[in-house]
């Protein structure tokens, strides 16, 4: 497999508690591996991000650190601090992972390795950039990621139900409650994103990316998109987010297998037992969230077909998934 792109950012605490900044620097060592990004502690000064507590918040830092992304640490009987990061505490893994891949999403060389990292996918596709395989919107989103957008930008889809908005740099979208239980249940038809200039409006519930790829591309993007060869392998990166993903047999399945080894469209078809419709949906909401890893067909080194030993493994993997998700046999 191609080596895939790591960026290495420092993390910097200030004014936390020893117990703190022991659990965080565990969690660091977990989240490892976990992301597109690679956290190690260093010195506040050394630091490309902060992590401070809630009264060195409060009291304001020095010139030579006020120009570092910070990530305010406030009790749990505090209000929210009017920042652009942070994390209640006590705070769980996945919610570090979170706030540490929205701030990641803010520095400069984030943006460079995430072009870099679709640059395959694109010079593959290049010659079927002609062929709309999936909706505006989609169209619209993926240009929105991958290309030169301020950080500072958001952009708006219309919807019958209201504004769905969106912030690149975040990887965050912003919906009413109404909007989003529509998303949840059923098809919904969304126009192509465009800037919008004005301040998000209040009352919005914040969603990561990967929810709204999973969730659009049930419609939008449920054949493979142009910019993705279908002539090479794929695999991912980690686990999605099964608090977004459907809870059943065939993504429980094609992430299993994804996990375990780089393979074609036609051996994820085998072994999930699925369409083709599934594999690209599939396939396409984790591109776009960043999630998958390809590998050109001319380097790939897969066995032609999975084998029964494999299947075996990936089965009682699936099983053991299932159960714990209380989804049945």
């Amino acid at each position: 497999m191609s080596a895939e792109i790591i960026e290495k950012q420092r993390l910097g605490f200030i004014g936390l508690g020893e117990d703190t900044a022991s659990a965080c620097l565990s969690m660091l060592r977990i989240v490892d591996g976990r992301s597109g990004t690679s956290w190690s502690h260093s010195s506040p000064e050394q630091a490309d991000v902060l992590m401070t507590s809630y009264e060195v918040f409060q009291q304001g830092l020095d010139d030579k650190k006020s120009d570092k992304p910070c990530i305010v640490v406030y009790p749990s009987n505090q209000q929210k601090p009017s920042t652009r990061f942070s994390l209640q505490h006590p705070f769980r893994v996945m919610q570090l992972l979170s706030v540490l891949e929205e701030v990641a999403a803010t520095l400069q060389p984030s943006q460079r390795s995430n072009q870099a990292s679709t640059s395959t996918l694109t010079s593959l596709a290049s010659a079927n950039d002609g062929e709309q395989t999936v909706s505006p919107f989609w169209q619209s989103l993926h240009q929105a990621i991958k290309g030169p957008l301020k950080s500072s930008e958001i952009l708006v889809s219309e919807t019958p139900h209201g504004p769905l908005y969106f912030k690149p740099a975040a990887q965050r979208f912003y919906a009413n409650k109404v909007l989003l239980k529509k998303l949840t249940a059923s098809s919904l038809e969304l126009t192509q994103l465009v800037p919008w200039r004005g301040a998000l409006p209040d009352g919005l519930t914040t969603c990561p990316l990967f929810s709204l790829c999973w969730l659009v591309s049930r419609d939008s993007a449920n054949r493979l998109a142009s910019w993705i060869s279908e002539h090479g392998t794929f695999q991912l990166k980690r686990w999605p987010n099964f608090g977004s993903l459907e809870k059943n047999r065939i993504y429980l399945s094609l992430s299993a297998l994804m996990m375990k080894q780089p393979l074609t469209r036609q051996q994820l078809q085998q072994a999930a037992q699925c369409t083709e419709e599934n594999i690209d949906r599939f396939i396409n909401a984790c591109e776009m969230s960043g999630l998958l890893v390809f590998q050109e067909a001319a380097n790939a080194s897969v066995n032609v077909a999975v084998s029964n030993q494999s299947k075996g493994r990936f089965g009682g993997l699936i099983k053991g998934l299932r159960s714990r998700l209380g989804l049945g046999v």
